[in-house]
């Protein structure tokens, strides 16, 4: 692969110490080496062919990075109650823009881990390359599949020159649209994206 190929893969990750599984997707699009997956999985990547599959260990520093202790801290329970919240371990808070979970309550203290869960871990993929995204249409719907969630029915993408025309469902949030587009122009010889929604009437049935 070379980067910015776009390519459809096969993965689970799962921590290596306790093999548990937290991520995994089939037939996924993907562009290689644009942020798509963590910065170890696009190294593998690159040595990769279409059809070929392997089982690779990622170190934290090409994963989610080594665990930090200075993003541990200790806050005052009061704090929580004030916003009308009860703390309790395993409660996930959001603080000066960032995620954390709680860890213990002691004494009127909780200590509270902002680090990213799986910062600190060896991570285990298995990993395939199904194939290579030739065609610039299916490369926009593998975007807007990847950024909305959502699966590519009642999708369509056509390239116009240099503007590309996308048909979407109204449920897509505008701050997705927005990276969607930017995506395109950004990988793609694209220099206008424009979007229509469709809304469909439901039927008795449904």
């Amino acid at each position: 692969m070379q980067k910015n190929d776009f390519i459809r893969i096969n993965f689970q990750g799962k921590i290596k110490e306790s093999g548990q599984l937290f991520d995994d997707g089939k037939n996924v699009g993907v562009v290689v080496g644009g942020g798509y997956v963590i910065n170890g999985l696009d190294d593998i990547l690159l040595q990769m062919h279409a059809g070929e599959k392997k089982t690779v260990d990622i170190e934290p520093d090409k994963a989610f990075g080594p665990r930090d202790h200075a993003k541990v801290h200790t806050l005052p329970e009061a704090e929580f109650k004030k916003h009308g919240t009860t703390p309790k371990p395993g409660l996930v808070v959001e603080a000066d823009n960032m995620r954390g979970r709680v860890m213990s309550v002691t004494s009127g203290r909780v200590m509270v881990d902002f680090n990213h869960p799986l910062a600190g871990k060896v991570l285990t993929y298995d990993i395939e390359v199904i194939s290579k995204i030739e065609k610039t249409e299916e490369k926009m719907l593998a975007i807007i599949a990847y950024f909305s969630k959502m699966e590519p029915h009642g999708m369509s993408a056509k390239l116009v020159g240099k503007e590309a025309e996308l048909t979407v469902p109204p449920l897509i949030h505008p701050i997705y649209k927005k990276r969607i587009a930017d995506e395109i122009m950004k990988f793609l010889d694209v220099d206008k994206v424009k979007f229509s929604e469709v809304f469909e009437k439901r039927t008795a049935k449904e």
